[in-house]
């Protein structure tokens, strides 16, 4: 163990001069060529494990936070199936989001203290990627699906341990980021997951705070069961008077079985305080894309996506859902959540007395919920498959419905952790499934015109248009990564007549592709009194998936169903928003 202690020993020396000498260089009040009237996008990943998250230490993964962010920015680092990687470009800013579940046993347990309590036998002698499975079922199973302390006996045996190593893990989390975040070249946001997973169903979170001032302990899905639980104690230990800000960020909602968003029967202080915090969804992970499925019994190649199809996280065949399971599922989707949002508004404005809000106006976001702390590791080419199979082909292909995940977007003023967090907050965000494809969209209720400049008065991506007569104009600008762009859509939902109604818009579309794509497009169908929103969809020429690469570099590609295909890789943007009485 020693050498191991050794090496983090200089690398937090490391990180800790760099840190020294850029704040230094800043030392004005903005970035270097700050400009309050020009934004840029930055690319991130708001969802990383590190060796602290016990799922992801089960299966071999020993990367710090520390160096997850070194990596971020463009260092060496190796998998647990003996891998070096590399990022082909660094990024701009993430988040490491470890649970919040297992910050006392991975403390207690693993470093630093190496407990030889008889229950972290099998977490300590089988964290590798080929007996994983056993300290996965062993201690990850019984803490996230049982809302209990008592899940965890090394706690039932010596509680006051176990929260001193909690507090402990939370602090030496803190420190990490802090040490790491470097003002205006790389930003860090202090983190950790919220696990909910009840019966087996996905309610995660990521808890992502604004700047160094956070909550004092990080909050768990065993002692706070619940979102409302959740958003309750942020509230009370976040505090706007203590200069705290803080965001709380559904994802996997593929998995999560329609549960966790109940808004039609929850209490107007519950509905307050989700508006509040969950200001973001995230739409696309290594655990399938969320935006959309379509209704029970149809097909529609629209939503046809990285699917993951489960139910309480099994794997399972569309023909095996009965119609409530599948319309339940089905409502936890970005699409859906999107629609109930608008109905919740609607009802919400008949009641006399009563302000008329938007409990899931959803900003859009991607992220990676990589478990081996490679943040922004991407590529279909160069992706290694998940963390479960690193090493080794065939259990790599065990999870080859899962993906590299994908990226977020922001677009802010400055790469500091207090102008992307307002950008977030103001939801001018967007997500792709990988690629860096630049997009902006608009919306006005004047005429917008590709060949000139996006007006003042336009509203932005994650904003709200005011009550008009008239129908509005919408402008998505595109431009490529490294694959030219085939299509350009533009989602739209209203709530009209009392139902939830949706439909595709092709605005541009080239079969041969192109590098830089323009469009403007006036909603024909706009009704006045029915509350809306519009959100793009950029995707790009096809090209090969990463099970692709794999298997045709293994030359196995007939031993596995569904490998060798191509997919359409692609970016979604925040919605704009039409709330008529707000």
């Amino acid at each position: 163990m020693e050498p191991l202690k050794t090496v983090k020993t200089l690398c937090f020396a490391g990180v800790l001069i760099g840190q020294l000498i850029s704040t230094t260089v800043i030392a004005g009040e903005h970035c270097p060529g700050y400009d309050p009237a020009r934004k840029e996008v930055f690319w991130g990943d708001l969802h990383v494990h590190s060796g602290y998250s016990l799922d992801a230490w089960g299966y071999g993964t020993a990367n710090t936070p520390r160096e997850a962010y070194a990596f971020a920015r463009g260092g060496v680092m190796s998998l647990p199936g003996g891998q070096q990687i590399s990022l082909r470009r660094p990024l701009d800013f993430m988040a490491v989001t470890d649970h919040a579940e297992w910050f006392n046993l991975m403390y207690a347990c693993s470093d630093p203290l190496w407990s030889d309590h008889s229950y972290c036998r099998t977490l300590i002698e089988k964290n590798a990627p080929e007996t994983g499975t056993e300290v996965f079922q062993e201690y990850v199973l019984p803490t996230v699906t049982e809302a209990s302390p008592s899940a965890t006996p090394l706690c039932t045996t010596d509680p006051v341990q176990c929260s001193r190593a909690h507090q402990e893990q939370w602090r030496r989390i803190q420190r990490q980021a802090n040490q790491a975040n470097d003002p205006c070249a790389f930003t860090t946001f202090i983190a950790f997951e919220w696990s909910a997973t009840p019966n087996f169903s996905h309610n995660h979170r990521n808890v992502i705070f604004a700047g160094d001032r956070v909550s004092a302990d990080a909050l768990d899905y065993l002692r706070y069961p619940t979102p409302q639980a959740l958003w309750h104690e942020l509230a009370r230990q976040c505090r706007p008077e203590n200069d705290c800000d803080v965001l709380a960020i559904p994802h996997n909602t593929n998995m999560g079985d329609g549960k966790s968003f109940d808004v039609e029967v929850e209490s107007p202080d519950d509905l307050a305080l989700r508006a509040k915090y969950e200001r973001l969804v995230e739409i696309h992970q290594e655990k399938g894309s969320s935006e959309c499925l379509p209704e029970f019994g149809k097909t529609d190649e629209d939503c046809n996506f990285e699917i993951i199809l489960t139910l309480n996280s099994r794997p399972t065949p569309a023909a095996d859902f009965s119609q409530r399971e599948w319309e339940r599922m089905r409502g936890s989707y970005v699409r859906r959540l999107l629609l109930r949002g608008l109905s919740a508004y609607a009802t919400s404005s008949d009641e006399v007395g009563q302000e008329a809000k938007n409990p899931l106006q959803l900003g859009i976001i991607g992220s990676t919920d990589n478990h081996a702390g490679s943040a922004g590791f991407v590529d279909e080419e160069t992706w290694q498959g998940s963390v479960f199979g690193f090493g080794d082909f065939d259990r790599t292909m065990t999870r080859r419905s899962w993906n590299p995940g994908g990226l977020v977007a922001v677009w802010a003023e400055e790469n500091t952790r207090s102008s992307l967090f307002a950008a977030l907050k103001r939801r001018e965000v967007y997500g792709t499934s990988g690629p860096r494809i630049r997009v902006r969209m608009a919306a006005s209720a004047k005429r917008l015109r590709c060949e000139e400049a996006i007006p003042e008065h336009s509203i932005a991506m994650g904003g709200t248009l005011r009550s008009s007569e008239e129908s509005p104009y919408f402008l998505v600008h595109a431009q490529y990564d490294r694959n030219p762009l085939t299509q350009i859509q533009i989602i739209k939902g209203q709530y009209r007549e009392n139902k939830m109604l949706e439909e595709v818009a092709h605005v541009w579309q080239r079969q041969e592709g192109a590098l830089d794509a323009c469009v403007t497009w006036q909603d024909g169908d706009f009704d006045p009194d029915a509350p809306a929103f519009w959100y793009a969809r950029v995707l790009e020429a096809p090209t090969p998936r990463w099970s692709a690469y794999h298997c045709r570099a293994a030359g196995r590609c007939d031993d596995y169903s569904m490998t060798n295909v191509s997919i359409q890789e692609r970016a979604w943007t925040s919605p704009i928003w039409y709330l008529p009485k707000s």
